[in-house]
């Protein structure tokens, strides 16, 4: 028993694993069931995103920068949604599969959102873009330094999950139409 244990660990010496050897397993299991999650929510998206808030004058507290992070990116993803699909965003739920993780909480970082969009199916994509350029240009707080891509497979999702669970947003985590 103990020795599959050992193997299942990766400890090749055959001593039992260290806490911080286990703590690392627990966290890449824990990153690797976040994503799969992520996965079966949204699908496989089709672009990347980040989006950088201003600068924060004065010393503001975190948790102020939170709240105007995630106010800047539902009003975001409202303007998004209804340039995308009118008034069929209210009337009949319909909106672009979604996922947002918040950084740059710390004192001397600036707040900025990475994610990925899911365009429904046969969504014209020039639509997206030019919804998207819209609503960023009408979201005030978002600053000038931003970015968005195709989305390719890569490690884009373990690169948006790297802080863990502090930085997901479960409010922008969205299955999106079909």
């Amino acid at each position: 028993m103990i020795n599959e244990f050992l193997q299942l660990e990766g400890n090749a010496e055959g001593s039992l694993p260290t806490c911080k050897q286990h703590r690392q397993n627990q966290n890449e299991r824990l990153e690797e069931a976040y994503i799969e999650f992520i996965r079966s929510v949204i699908g496989k998206p089709d672009y990347s995103f980040t989006l950088t808030l201003k600068p924060v004058v004065g010393s503001r507290r975190r948790s102020t920068k939170i709240i105007d992070a995630e106010q800047a990116m539902d009003w975001f993803l409202h303007v998004l949604n209804t340039k995308c699909f009118g008034h069929g965003h209210r009337r009949r739920g319909l909106e672009l599969g979604t996922f947002a993780t918040l950084e740059g909480l710390e004192f001397d970082e600036q707040p900025h959102w990475h994610g990925a969009f899911r365009l429904p199916k046969n969504f014209p994509c020039e639509t997206f873009l030019h919804a998207y350029e819209y609503a960023k240009y009408r979201t005030k707080r978002f600053g000038s330094q931003n970015h968005l891509e195709p989305y390719y497979e890569g490690n884009w999702l373990h690169y948006i999950t790297k802080t863990g669970v502090r930085s997901i947003a479960p409010q922008f985590l969205r299955r999106g139409t079909p």
